[in-house]
């Protein structure tokens, strides 16, 4: 098997325009709507907004200039940065092959990894999943200034360039804050630029080269919905999900104002319910079924056809009632007793006299005018003459103006009257209201009859018209006051309903603004979540495939067998699914594996996807992968390092040296660095070829050192000794099992069985624990004496010397070269 990586496909959009060509049912505005949002933000609002032209089928991209060129890691140097103080480099082998990195808790070495992760991206996997107060330390406690990272590049040559250098900057100035960090790339022999310029930024996120830990477990111990975007990112399927979410947030802004106007619906009709008003019937039957008929609504809540209606407008009618004045009555009765007082003054029998003489002169005067003078003709005894004539004619005049006086008095107090007796003819009488009781009506309507009832005599009809005025206008203001308050209640207790139906309505109609967009948006997410799964089985395939592959050599022991992975849902409900057995038990397989075995299925993930033919990244680097491995799964994931590092520069570090025995003992070819941190962050990277020689060189630094005090060189000096002496015997035993083909994890348990210096040595000189080891530490005069030292260190008079550490220098030989 040949782990190459796993190819994700080329373009989403163009694979989606491949669907939309193999699907006969979608419609032109799903392809519309699906199109546009793969491509952005804008251009889905345009779309909805019908501002954007058809869109069309994504052209073939020409390359513009030549392929990403292939980066191998050359080498990270950090100061001032997390566990790292003085500047400090670590050098690697920059080509195809393994580099371990190993070194204890706490030594520095994981500082590398963070800050080649933060040169790339700008971010950290875990700083993003600290608390602040722990991004806040990241400068290194004692030598924080200058904070800087520079990681070198080795361009792998291609067709069209030749090998090239490229390195990224990251600088803090002094006192900045972790996010305001100054990134910069150059290409050797070009100008500096952004690290955005090399071209990495997408593949960082499809194909990202690191993994730590933490996000191993992260991977699947953070929950199902973690994974799926995991694998969506390897999928390439970023776009999907992106063209989903701008959908989703299309359908939830065009339905919001229709979810608004269902569930206002929805309470409108309790309030219809509880209302007793005849209306609300009405109401109710308008909006119980589509198409609701919002005018014949309206007319019902606010017009006056219904019966309620016209009960309030006749109520309003007779709360506007017009009753005659009081004083204009007082006015009407003040005229008719004038007029009555002015007509007394003549009596009628001087009107009569004055009348017959006015009558007699006149006809004298006319006698006279025919005559001349002449003798009168009814005396007989005066003449009718000039004298006679113009004294006639004035008192003529007199009783001439006596009479006109008298016919307009007359006529005055016909007028009077008149205006008297119809003064109340205009005052209607309140109707009867269908359904409402008013109680003052009956009494308005007497007091009406009552003022219109004149009393026979003239003489007391001023005072009739007075206390009639009165009376009604009391009565009247009570009616009007009884209508106006059962008017006010009948529209008090409907109004909170009218409102509440106008409101419905309004939202109703913005709601129907919206709705055919609603429903081609609702349409085109239906389409697109349909076809992703068929997009994401045709890219999740080889990805299954390969970690699969991954499983079975990293799976050691494991009774969990792999099956399909998948990605079922979408937003909030997305999660993958990794289906497996126990046993050949059918079983979800997260639920059952171990933390080592759930962390050997994050790496069997992540390799395709950080190995995939597209990355421009050479390199995979992993943090500490096998913290949580048991010996067995460490043997498998050596024979998928070993795969790998025939097309990758693969990078991993460790906290222990499990993996480092393991190449040693299967000689295979790597690169070994051992990372040690001293007083004051002083980090130091070196060969790490044999623990034991490292074992070797801290005793000699012990021994030799003279400001150390005796006891203390004589309490730690053994434990070097014995750790030099097991480290040798670790070495030759796992080389000569892998010789003999036994399995590294088997190896580990017999090492692990065997408890004391002496029988770890005969492991690696007899092949068993119990083998005898005496004539092996006699055959050579410097064994016999190393061994006790690591037996029971100086207690039996051994000198810790220069000659103690020449001993310990030739036995350790002995035990690794098999003499």
């Amino acid at each position: 098997m040949t782990l190459d990586g796993a190819e994700t496909g080329g373009s989403v959009e163009a694979e989606v325009w491949e669907l939309f060509d193999a699907d006969d049912a979608v419609t032109d505005e799903t392809v519309y709507l699906v199109a546009a949002a793969l491509r952005g933000d804008e251009e889905l609002a345009e779309q909805l907004g019908g501002n954007a032209s058809s869109p069309q089928r994504p052209a073939a991209k020409a390359e513009e200039g030549p392929a990403p060129l292939q980066a191998f890691l050359r080498s990270i140097t950090v100061s001032g940065f997390r566990g790292i103080g003085p500047k400090t480099t670590l050098q690697l082998n920059p080509y195809r092959g393994i580099t371990v990195i190993s070194g204890r808790n706490g030594c520095g070495k994981s500082s590398f990894a963070e800050a080649l992760e933060y040169a790339l991206t700008g971010e950290s996997y875990r700083f993003a999943n600290r608390a602040k107060h722990w991004r806040d330390s990241w400068r290194n406690l004692h030598a924080g200034e200058p904070a800087a990272i520079e990681v070198d590049f080795a361009m792998e040559p291609d067709d069209n360039r030749s090998g090239s250098s490229a390195v990224i900057r990251a600088n803090w100035a002094s006192g900045a804050p972790l996010a305001d960090c100054r990134r910069t790339s150059q290409i050797h022999g070009e100008k500096q630029q952004t690290v955005g310029a090399l071209g990495w930024e997408q593949a960082l996120i499809t194909h990202r080269p690191i993994m730590s830990y933490d996000e191993l477990g992260g991977l699947l111990e953070d929950g199902p919905s973690n994974l799926y975007d995991a694998l969506n990112r390897l999928l390439g399927l970023d776009e999907i999900a992106d063209a989903d979410s701008r959908l989703k947030g299309a359908e939830k802004r065009l339905g919001g104002p229709r979810k608004t106007a269902s569930d206002n619906r929805t309470q409108l009709i309790r309030t219809l319910d509880s209302a007793t008003d005849p209306r609300a019937d009405q109401v109710k039957k308008l909006i119980g079924r589509k198409p609701y008929d919002l005018e014949a609504v309206t007319a019902t809540t606010l017009g006056t056809a219904t019966d309620r209606a016209a009960t309030i407008a006749q109520l309003r009618s007779i709360a506007a009632l017009d009753a005659p004045d009081a004083a204009k009555a007082a006015e009407v009765a003040g005229e008719l007793r004038a007029a009555i007082d002015a007509h007394a003054d003549g009596a009628d029998s001087v009107v009569k006299a004055m009348a017959a003489k006015a009558a007699l002169l006149h006809e004298a005067l006319h006698l006279h005018a025919d005559d001349g003078d002449g003798p009168c003709p009814v005396c007989e005894a005066g003449t009718l003459d000039v004298t006679w004539r113009r004294a006639a004619e004035e008192r003529l005049k007199a009783m001439d103006a006596s009479t006109a006086e008298h016919e307009a008095a007359t006529q005055r107090l016909a007028r009077a009257r008149a205006a008297a007796e119809e003064f109340f003819r205009a005052v209607a009488t309140v109707p009867v209201v269908d359904g409402v009781e008013l109680d003052t009506a009956a009494a308005f309507n007497e007091a009406v009859a009552a003022a219109r009832s004149a009393p026979d005599g003239l003489s007391d009809l001023p005072a009739h018209v007075e206390s009639a005025a009165v009376a009604l206008a009391d009565a009247a203001a009570a009616v009007r006051t009884e209508a106006s308050k059962l008017a006010d209640e009948l529209e008090d207790a409907w109004a909170p309903t009218a409102q509440a139906i106008a409101a419905w309505v309004n939202l109703e109609t913005a709601a129907r603004h919206d709705d055919g967009q609603l429903v081609q948006v609702q349409d085109a997410l239906k389409w697109l979540r349909a076809n992703a799964e068929t997009l994401r089985a045709r890219r999740l395939a080889p990805v299954v495939q390969q970690a699969g592959e991954i499983w079975s050599r990293m799976r050691h022991e494991s009774n969990v067998d792999l099956g399909g992975i998948t990605l079922e849902g979408a937003a909030t409900r997305r999660r993958a699914v990794v289906e497996g057995s126990v046993d050949g038990v059918p079983a979800g397989a997260l639920s059952v594996m171990s933390q080592g075995e759930l962390h050997a299925l994050a790496l069997a993930l992540f390799i395709p996807r950080a190995t995939a033919t597209g990355s421009p990244f050479r390199f995979l680097v992993l943090d500490d992968p096998i913290q949580a491995m048991d010996p067995a799964k460490i043997g498998g994931f050596l024979d998928v390092l070993i795969e790998l590092a025939r097309t990758r520069q693969v990078i991993v570090f460790s906290h222990d040296d499990r993996l480092p025995a393991a190449i040693r003992a299967r000689s295979i070819p790597a690169q070994l660095l051992d990372v040690t941190r001293e007083e004051g962050s002083i980090v130091t990277v070196t060969p790490n070829d044999s623990p034991a020689q490292r074992y070797i060189d801290d005793a000699t630094a012990v021994i030799l050192d003279d400001e150390l005090d005796d006891m203390v060189k004589r309490k730690a000096t053994p434990g070097l000794f014995r750790m030099a002496v097991e480290a040798a015997a670790h070495q030759r035993f796992f080389t000569d099992r892998a010789r003999a083909g036994a399995v590294y994890h088997e190896s580990d348990s017999v090492w692990e069985e065997a408890k004391t210096t002496q029988q770890r040595v005969a492991l690696a000189v007899t092949g068993t624990a119990t083998g005898d080891v005496s004539g092996w530490k006699s055959y050579r005069p410097h064994r016999f004496p190393t061994i006790a030292i690591c037996a029971s260190g100086a207690h039996n008079g051994a000198k810790l010397d220069r000659a103690a550490l020449t001993d310990l220098r030739n036995t350790v030989r002995d035990i690794v070269e098999g003499r």
